[in-house]
């Protein structure tokens, strides 16, 4: 029997949409992923192992789905099923629904969404919900630790290797020159300097000594000539990374009552410019002052925050006892996890809102702990992308 439904992508959309239609539809449905084998085993659907290519009888098929994690491979895709057959529907993932509006001109039945772009407006109807009472509000803020995070040095540890390298050469030049040609100690050491510095052999010089003193001399000087060009190399980069966080990136901001957005990926620069628009107060944090998504939210001018947030200290530095809410949309269910519980630590009346792909974690979490909303993006997704088979 041909597939009535094929799936191509075996993510997490991919497999909570082959899950939510096998609940629902009596139909024959296919997941292709060039996997060997699924994340997941099969429940109410099959799996077929192959290159990203059009599955035999393909023609026959309802809908087709392309929900991979990279956005030039769903439009490849759609442009060669479209090739092979004119018929079947085609819903597309994209993480730049601006390609989807174009493709949706030149091709007919083709229908496209962006899992970030409904995660991103899901997370924010949940800033406005009623809460209802958490199960575990009896439970004392006084249990918690501070999570603190340890003070380290903001010295880049590159700068500190090099320094270390040419102070030891340093060191064994001057205990060679000092016994190979019979200078003092505090000549040695002026000897050594001089010629680190390439301005040596005005008085002190290597003419009348051994092959071994010059070999040495000359590797001293082509090695520290060299190590310095890289310290000072070092030094500028990092103080121009300090100046962009200086320029971009508040370290400390003063707001109020304002919504706090950690991870500035797909979903949360789509969750700032959402907030923008209703016109609150936002202030985002991300470890990675050069992420993809960073520009947009600099040219904003969002006070950000360049640090981890589960760090007390970062979520100190966002003003987190005066905020009214924290989305934590970053791609790793457990720092979510951890930025949520640790702000909570901080503000216990603070609305909590997360991004968890496990499903069963995110409802555990709402019934269990001081989370009032956790959201699987993949199930809001695969939610949307079901009402088009149905």
């Amino acid at each position: 029997m041909f597939p009535e439904i094929v799936i191509y992508g075996a993510t997490h959309v991919g497999l909570t949409l082959a899950n939510c239609l096998a609940k629902e539809l009596n139909k024959k449905i296919l997941v292709v992923d060039q996997l060997h084998s699924p994340p997941e085993a099969p429940h109410g659907w099959d799996y077929h192992s192959s290159e990203m290519k059009p599955v035999e009888q393909i023609d026959h098929a309802e809908t087709v789905y392309i929900v991979t994690d990279e956005d030039k491979v769903n439009i490849r895709m759609a442009l060669v099923i479209r090739n092979y057959c004119n018929k079947v529907r085609i819903v597309v993932a994209l993480a730049e629904p601006r390609l989807g509006k174009k493709l949706a001109r030149h091709m007919d039945n083709f229908y496209y969404l962006s899992p970030s772009e409904l995660a991103a407006k899901r997370f924010i109807e949940a800033i406005y919900l009623p809460c209802q009472e958490n199960r575990a509000s009896n439970v004392q803020s006084e249990q918690f630790y501070d999570p603190e995070s340890p003070k380290t040095s903001s010295i880049d540890p590159l700068i500190v290797q090099a320094l270390t390298v040419i102070t030891l050469i340093a060191s064994f030049a001057v205990v060679y020159f000092h016994y190979a040609d019979k200078l003092s100690w505090i000549d040695s050491i002026y000897f050594v300097v001089t010629m680190m510095c390439t301005v040596g052999f005005g008085d002190i010089n290597l003419k009348d000594s051994s092959t071994m003193s010059k070999v040495i001399g000359i590797i001293l000087m082509l090695v520290s000539f060299t190590t310095t060009a890289a310290i000072f190399a070092l030094i500028t980069d990092s103080l121009l990374r300090h100046r962009i966080v200086l320029t971009f990136g508040s370290r400390k901001v003063k707001v109020s009552n304002h919504i706090i957005v950690v991870g500035c990926g797909s979903v949360g620069s789509k969750v700032v410019d959402e907030l923008i628009r209703l016109k609150e107060a936002v202030v985002a944090i991300d470890n990675q002052p050069s992420g993809r998504y960073m520009p947009a939210v600099f040219s904003k001018r969002v006070p950000t925050i360049i640090g981890d947030a589960r760090s007390g200290q970062i979520l100190k530095s966002a003003n987190i006892e005066k905020a009214k809410a924290i989305l934590s949309v970053t791609n790793d269910d457990l720092t979510n996890l951890e930025v949520g519980l640790n702000a909570k630590f901080y503000n216990p009346n603070l609305r909590v809102i997360l991004r968890i792909y496990d499903q069963m974690l995110a409802q555990s979490l709402q019934e269990k702990l001081e989370v009032q909303f956790a959201f699987s993006m993949s199930s809001v997704a695969a939610t949307a992308l079901a009402e088009f088979a149905y």
